[in-house]
Order: C-alpha cells, then structure tokens, then sequence
C-alpha cells in the first residue's frame, strides 16, 4: 500500500474517532446538559414561586380560617344526624310553642344523597368514606289541627328553626259551619328534613323528662320494685307501719312555704339537727348512701354539700316521704333520690300524699334491693 493510501486511512479513521467522540460522548453530555438546565430552570421557576407564596403566607393562613369558619358556619344550619328520638323531640316542642298538635306522623328512614366534595349518591350501595361529609334527607309527612293563628306560627316556627327544614306542601282546612272555624283547623304537612354527617360533628341528646314505668311490670298497682327485691315483711299493709316507725323522712312541698323548707330530709323530723334541707324551688339530687363501718351500717342522706348521717340499727332501711300537690305550673319542687348502697340492707320507701299528675318523689338511681309502695 503506497504512502498516499495509507494518509488517507489515517485521516478516514480520525474523522471516525471524533464521530465516534461526538455521538457516544459528547451528544449524550450535551442532552443530559440541556436536561438539567430545563429541570434547574423549572425548580428556578417553583422556587421563585414558593418564594412569592411565602411573602403572603399570613394572607393564606387567615384565608383558609376564614374559609374554614365559613364552612362551618353553614353546615351548622344542618344537624347533625335525623335521628328519631331528636325527630320526636321537636315536633313535641312545636306543640308545646304553638296552637298546632301532631295528629299523626310518619317517620321513614333516612336517606344519603350527597357526598360534599364527591357528588350525588348513585344508590343505597355505594360505599362512603368514613371522613366525608355526607349529606342526608327525609321526609316527614304530618296530619294536624290548630288554630289558624297556631298553623301560621308553625310556619314562623320552621322557619327560624336552628336546623334547616323545607315546608314541601301544606293543605289546611275548617268546617264552615263550626262555631270558631278558624280556631278549628285541621291539615297535612310535608316536611323536608335535611343532615350533613360527619365524624367530627357532635350529636344533640334529646333531653328526656318523661315519668318511668314500673322497673317489675308485674308489680301490683302502687309499687314500684327492683330487680331481687322479692317479698318483705312491709308487703302485708303495703308500707303502712314504715309511717310510723322509720330510719328517715322525706318531707316535700312547695318552696314558697313560710313554715319550713321545701326538702326536708330528716332522721329524726322533731330534731332540727338532723334536716338536711332545700327550698331552691327545683328538683333537687337527694343521695342516700349506705355503707359499713367497723362492723356497723351508716346511712348518709345529702343534698349538694349539705349531709348528715345516722347509724342503722335495723334489719332494712325505711324511708316515710310526705309529699304534697303542686300548687302551680311554678311549683318546680321535688327530689331525685339516688341510692349508693354497699352494704345488704334492703330500701323500703312509703310514699305518701304526693302530686299524682307530676310527682315530686322519684327513684333514679338504685343499687342492692329497692322497693316502693
């Protein structure tokens, strides 16, 4: 091969390294270049954002609470569940605010329609997330009579409830020929109840004040017997002998009276020492605990801070309360006894005399045997 060919070869084979250098080395250098500019160019970019956002940080955080308190501020104006305790708690206040009783109600079960944030419900079976807030609806179809008068505060009534509620339909109807027809009105209501529920929202309680049955229901007419209570020596006279020979007396009347207190509970009713007294003009706790020491049994009567205790010699304890009529709607009088017992000691109470509409006596609490008459 001559001189010439051979400088040819040479140079051929170095235009072939560098091509070889620029494609293999240099052009992937260069992409991974450009590469990382863009991405240091959009980082620059996100940082010049971030950057910006953090000058208005407070303006942001006071946003998102105003946002927040707004947000609350409007499910507020839903409850929490349509729960029918709460359900029968209002249409018994409507009646109790206005010249409109409830003839008679229906109340369906509850329906999900809506997920904030996720859009309708497509059907009973769809699964919903335990932190949504989800938006529930019934319908309460009502009969009625009233007023007039009574229908159209019933409306004012429902709509400034604190909850929102939609009057869907109402029809209202009198008799021509009555004496006062339109204090005479009866009618049907369509009410569209709405909650939005969610974990974090609170229920409301109904707030129950409704007179117990008997704890036995087959206790005989007067009685009022716990759980193992069984047969008792007072059975016989029905507590009769308890007013005369007894470990304490209740006396119950009305606080306005001059002559003594309103609750007088006493181990002794001649000996002043011995009251434990009230005259708030309300139903007061009256807690009686029994309870063994050194070989002996104590019963303990108090009200609020004010107690006083006795030593039970007897095989049972007896209870004589004397109570008396309400003289009016203002005569809140009474007691709630709650018995903490800890020792064997039987309770008998003798109740005497007291208001037959809306006693002033009542048992709440019990421990150890109970027994009423």
């Amino acid at each position: 091969m001559s001189d010439s060919n051979k400088k040819i070869l040479l140079v051929l084979l170095g235009i072939l390294f560098i091509a070889g250098a620029v494609f293999l080395v240099a052009r992937p250098k260069n992409e991974k270049i450009k590469g990382l500019k863009a991405e240091i160019s959009e980082l620059q970019a996100r940082y010049d954002d971030l950057c910006e956002k953090e000058k208005h940080k407070d303006e942001y955080l006071q946003d998102i609470a105003d946002f927040n308190a707004h947000f609350e501020d409007v499910i507020s104006k839903y409850a929490s569940d349509l729960d029918q305790e709460n359900t029968v708690q209002f249409l018994k206040s409507v009646e109790e605010d206005n010249d409109f009783v409830n003839l008679s109600i229906s109340l369906p079960r509850e329906t999900d329609y809506y997920i904030l944030g996720q859009g309708a419900v497509e059907g009973e079976g769809q699964e919903i997330e335990p932190d949504a807030y989800a938006v529930t609806s019934d319908i309460y179809n009502i009969s009625f009579t009233g007023s007039y008068e009574g229908v159209k505060s019933y409306l004012d009534y429902i709509l400034n409830y604190k909850y929102r509620m939609a009057v869907e339909s109402i029809n209202i109807s009198f008799a021509e020929d009555a004496e006062a027809p339109i204090a005479e009105c009866t009618g049907s209501v369509t009410l569209d109840a709405y909650a939005v529920k969610h974990p974090d929202r609170k229920h409301d309680v109904p707030s129950v004040n409704v007179e117990e049955g008997k704890d036995n229901i087959f206790a005989t007419e007067g009685e009022n017997i716990s759980a193992g209570a069984g047969s008792s020596t007072h059975d016989a006279d029905k507590g009769e002998s308890i007013v005369s020979d007894h470990t304490l007396v209740i006396l119950l009347n009305n606080s306005d009276n001059d002559s003594m207190s309103g609750i007088i509970a006493a181990s002794n009713e001649s000996n002043e020492s011995t009251y434990v007294t009230s005259n708030e003009n309300k139903v007061e706790d009256l807690v009686l605990s029994l309870k063994e020491e050194d070989g002996k049994n104590y019963l303990t009567y108090s009200i609020g801070s004010k107690s006083n205790k006795v030593e039970v010699t007897s095989t049972d304890v007896t209870v004589y309360v004397k109570s008396s009529d309400r003289v009016d709607d203002n005569d809140k009088n009474g007691v709630n006894v709650k018995i903490e017992n800890e020792t064997s000691l039987a309770v008998y109470f003798k109740v005497a005399g007291d208001d037959s509409s809306n006693p002033r006596f009542k048992i709440g609490q019990k421990a150890g045997v109970v027994k009423e008459y």
